[in-house]
Order: C-alpha cells, then sequence, then structure tokens
C-alpha cells in the first residue's frame, strides 16, 4: 500500500477542510467583484458550497460581527482546525512523515 493510502484518516479530513477553505477564500475574494444578489453561475456555485460553512460559524459566533467578518473567521476556523488535526494525529505517530 503506498504511503498516501496508508494515512487516509489524515489526508481525507485535511484534504475536505483545505477544500472548504479555499472555497471560502475565493468566495470572498469574489464578494470583492459580484454583487450578492448576482445569478452569474460561478458566484452562485460559490454560495452554494460555502453556505453551509457560513450558517455553522454564524451559530458559534456572536451577532454583534457583521458578515463579512464571518467569513473570515470561518477561514481562520478552517486554518485551525487543520492544525490541530495534524497535530492531534502526529501526537498518536499517524501523520506522514516528510524527508528523503
Amino acid at each position: 500500500m503506498s504511503d498516501a493510502l496508508g494515512f487516509w484518516f489524515f489526508t481525507l479530513p485535511n484534504y475536505v477542510l483545505a477544500a472548504a477553505m479555499y472555497t471560502l477564500i475565493g468566495r470572498y475574494l469574489l464578494s470583492f467583484v459580484f454583487k450578492p444578489d448576482s445569478e452569474l453561475v460561478i458566484w452562485r456555485t460559490f454560495r452554494q458550497l460555502s453556505d453551509p460553512i457560513l450558517g455553522a460559524v454564524r451559530a458559534i459566533t456572536p451577532a454583534v460581527v457583521p458578515g463579512g467578518l464571518v467569513m473570515v473567521l470561518a477561514i481562520v476556523w478552517i486554518i485551525l482546525l487543520r492544525v490541530v488535526l495534524f497535530f492531534a494525529l502526529l501526537k498518536v505517530g499517524v501523520t506522514p512523515q516528510g524527508g528523503a
């Protein structure tokens, strides 16, 4: 079995979190270009993919935080989740080892 498949329990969640993070970054950057009610396909796709994540972050974020900042907080939370995942699995000893 290859190393990448041997560490699926690290690679799969990390990949999903990375995809969510980059989707939120893409939506944040596109929000400077498109109006919030735009019907263009790329904007609708990014909104549909990131709305569930933003909904979860809004549920744990105080109501006084503006909507644009909730998106930034969501990106920060995902980065923190990726770091915690890495260090938790590193402590257990099941992360891929680098080096030559």
